[in-house]
């Protein structure tokens, strides 16, 4: 459909909706100016005679509504010109040959504006940063022919400028915020450039970054800049609360440790410690080491010194199985996921600003004693924690914590990986607490970590140890260990993921299986695990839970999730949200565990399942994302 300008007695309606005319007014002013009534509230000189037609007897109000309705008029007007400034846009991108409706819309987010079309015949290569370099060039190429027919169009400063943004896309969507000049120069070459000249051109007008070997990427290079002076700037504050030392914070520790209803190793006592002190810290240890175990000890010394914290994780799961972790019957503590911390902090910053401005009765309030915590660091990416920093109150406090060999950030950049690697900020638990004495996870764990993998010996039904099962025998896998109990199957990207579960789902229904469709990706029947796409807090569902489909009755569903003894109706507006997990990719599975694992990796000729007795937190059992480009004998 497309969008009209209201005229005539078709504005009436719209006059009707806005403030202080309603429905008596905008009749008054459509009787009395007509199909001219759009032309009028164009015209500012006329103001005093509409006020007139508005309230003939309040001539002070009818001023000031006047006032409103000409203001009205004028950003619907500016809505109308950019709304046809936008179709104007994509037409002209469509003859151009972007007709992809994604990068189109993608192109407009960038240059909206009534002048969109003249602002990308000056900048060509605007595309390239977007789409993929052949499509981008072929689009700059024609665009610059039209603008300069003589000129050298290969070595145009705009397509040298329009190759390197295309390299720092890639690198981009690798996660990587820089990459070794040699390797550059192997992109620009690629795409059909000199990288001696591009280099050259980018260097004179300032927008190339080194750091030693590494060319950075513009904007992420900014990125990572900005948050380091943010945790320098932390550390440089004062303490906002008086840190004991010496025999003083021991005895503290220890009382926090009795308080907490807990017994830590003296690893895990020194770690505490060592925490306490740091204003920017991170603590760094694999599966089963025990961070939660000191996160609730510090946080019980940090509560009992006048402080408060928060305590957070990326994704909802995770946030869930902290809060679980952390928490007592005496202390509750609720874990919140980043995205909700980051709009909190919006709330308190505009209410800062604003006194009058509400915020909702479930928000926190960070100071200047508020220690925040943010559990599987690992996985934060770089310009999340740079929105999270520049929120932050001053006086407040930073403590990362995860695992730099599990999984790498969601987005671009490592910046909890690189707190560890500098090593002055870092308390290290090491010591296996969780597994049992006889466990082969460990030791398994510990080859993949120093980047090698002892040869594994093939499954044949064995109830613990790492295996690897050749990919033919998968599904016969997959279906002896669900009939013997619980698996979670593992995959590093999506597209393996939703072959899983298309392929299991179907091969357990008869044609008679009642199922029901939520979602694009999720026709369900009983019996089916399902995972949680997205927070639903309202519904007490979390980004990464896991359950089971226990009945469909009709348009009803139940499903019995993680940690819950009793099984639950699932709202119907939460159904879009909620996807197959007969296989999960490794970022949803981070925090979950099972007595039975299987790992798909992925650019390997094999599977590798991991299986015990008990359960075991899976990413660092068996981490797809580590596996792949190791090589796993036959």
């Amino acid at each position: 459909m497309a969008r009209i300008v209201n005229q005539g007695h078709l504005i009436g309606p719209w006059l009707e909706r806005l403030p202080n005319i309603g429905a008596t007014r905008a009749q008054r002013l459509v009787a009395a100016f007509g199909h001219d009534l759009a032309d009028v509230l164009g015209d500012t000189g006329r103001m005093t005679e509409v006020a007139t037609v508005i309230e003939a007897g309040k001539p002070a109000l009818a001023a000031k509504i006047a006032a409103q309705l000409y203001a009205a008029v004028a950003v619907q007007e500016g809505s109308d010109k950019l709304k046809a400034a936008e179709v104007a846009f994509l037409t002209f991108l469509e003859k151009i040959g972007i007709g992809e409706s994604r990068i189109a819309g993608q192109l407009w987010r960038f240059m909206a504006g009534t002048d969109a079309i003249d602002r990308l015949r000056r900048n060509p290569y605007v595309p390239a940063s977007l789409m993929d370099w052949k499509a981008a060039d072929r689009v700059g190429q024609r665009l610059l022919r039209d603008a300069d027919t003589a000129g050298d169009l290969d070595n145009h400063p705009a397509r040298l400028q329009g190759a390197l943004n295309s390299v720092w896309r890639e690198l981009l969507s690798q996660g990587d915020t820089a990459g070794p000049e040699e390797r550059v120069r192997e992109l620009l070459e690629a795409r059909g450039v000199s990288a001696e000249q591009t280099l050259r051109a980018a260097d004179e007008n300032g927008s190339l970054k080194r750091l030693g070997c590494l060319l950075r990427v513009p904007g992420a290079a900014w990125l990572e800049d900005q948050v380091t002076a943010a945790l320098w700037r932390m550390e440089a504050q004062p303490p906002s609360l008086p840190i004991p030392t010496g025999a003083a914070l021991e005895a503290m520790v220890r009382a926090a440790e009795g308080g907490a209803g807990l017994k830590l190793t003296s690893e895990q006592r020194e770690a505490v410690s060592t925490l306490l002190t740091l204003p920017v810290a991170a603590l760094q240890g694999g599966a089963g080491v025990g961070k939660t175990t000191v996160m609730k000890v510090l946080a019980t010394a940090w509560d009992a010194m006048g402080g408060n914290v928060v305590l957070s994780a990326l994704a909802g799961k995770a946030a869930l199985t902290l809060s679980r972790g952390a928490s007592s019957p005496q202390t509750p503590r609720l874990a919140f996921t980043i995205a909700r911390l980051i709009g909190m902090l919006q709330r308190q910053r505009q209410q800062d600003d604003c006194p009058d401005q509400k915020r909702p009765a479930t928000d926190i309030t960070f100071t200047a004693r508020t220690l925040l915590v943010i559990d599987e660091a690992g996985m934060l990416d770089t310009p999340s924690l740079h929105t999270l920093l520049l929120l932050l109150p001053r006086g407040a406090r930073l403590l990362v914590a995860g695992d730099e060999a599990q999984l790498p950030p969601v987005g671009i950049g490592k910046v909890f990986h690189d707190i560890v690697t500098d090593g002055s900020r870092v308390a290290r638990l090491t010591k296996v607490l969780r597994q049992a004495e006889d466990s082969e996870i460990p030791a398994f764990a510990a080859h993949i970590r120093a980047g090698s993998v002892q040869p594994l010996p093939p499954w044949s039904g064995e109830k613990k140890g790492v295996f690897l099962v050749p990919r033919a025998d998968l599904d016969h896998a997959q279906r002896r260990l669900r009939a013997e109990g619980e698996l979670m199957v593992v995959a590093a990207t999506k597209s393996t993921v939703a072959d899983i579960n298309e392929t299991e789902s179907a091969m357990r229904r008869q044609p008679s299986t009642p199922t029901i469709r939520l979602s694009p990706l999720a026709r369900i029947a009983a019996g089916d695990p399902v995972v949680v796409t997205a927070n639903r807090y309202q519904d007490a569902l979390f980004n990464g839970l896991l359950g089971v489909v226990t009945a469909i009755d009709g348009p009803f569903i139940k499903v019995l999730w993680d940690g819950e003894r009793e099984d639950r109706d699932l709202p119907s507006e939460a159904q879009g949200d909620i996807e197959l997990a007969y296989g999960i990719t490794c970022h949803k599975a981070q925090g979950s565990s099972s007595p039975a694992v299987i790992v798909v990796v992925e650019n390997s000729v094999g599977i590798c399942l991991a299986r015990l007795r008990g359960t075991s937190n899976l990413p660092m059992e068996s981490p797809a994302i580590k596996l792949r480009g190791v090589h796993l004998p036959l």
